[in-house]
């Protein structure tokens, strides 16, 4: 049976398990990212930091090493537990390219990449 959050899912979510910081103000929390997709991602805290929705942060996602991640800036979508959905609202374009390419190798359909892309667009 299926997941009404998954059927609402516009983009396809990919599994990972990179180290990510966040930044919320003057604090960083690191955690690791537990999916990702072209509008955000799901995260697990490893401190005790409790967000709350609408919280505005930063992610930076580490890839391989310190010279290659992905950066965006948004707003905590959802908390439960330790983990932390976040709601992407800006991307530089190097990330969105690194983002893409992540995407585009792990979906294995140039299809499923060009929706999302499409959705992306029209916003």
């Amino acid at each position: 049976m299926s997941n009404p959050a998954d059927e609402r899912r516009r983009f396809h979510r990919i599994a990972t398990d990179k180290p990510v910081k966040i930044t919320a103000g003057s604090a960083v929390h690191p955690g690791t990212v537990l999916d990702l997709s072209l509008r955000g991602l799901l995260f697990e805290v490893a401190d005790d930091w409790q967000p709350t929705s609408g919280t505005a942060i930063s992610a930076l996602l580490e890839l391989d090493g310190e010279l290659c991640c992905i950066q965006m800036e948004g707003e905590v979508a959802h908390v439960e537990g330790n983990h932390v959905g976040m709601h992407c609202t800006a991307i530089d374009l190097d990330s969105a390219s690194r983002l893409r390419r992540m995407v585009e190798l792990n979906l294995a359909d140039e299809q499923l990449l060009e929706r999302d892309l499409a959705e992306l667009i029209a916003g």
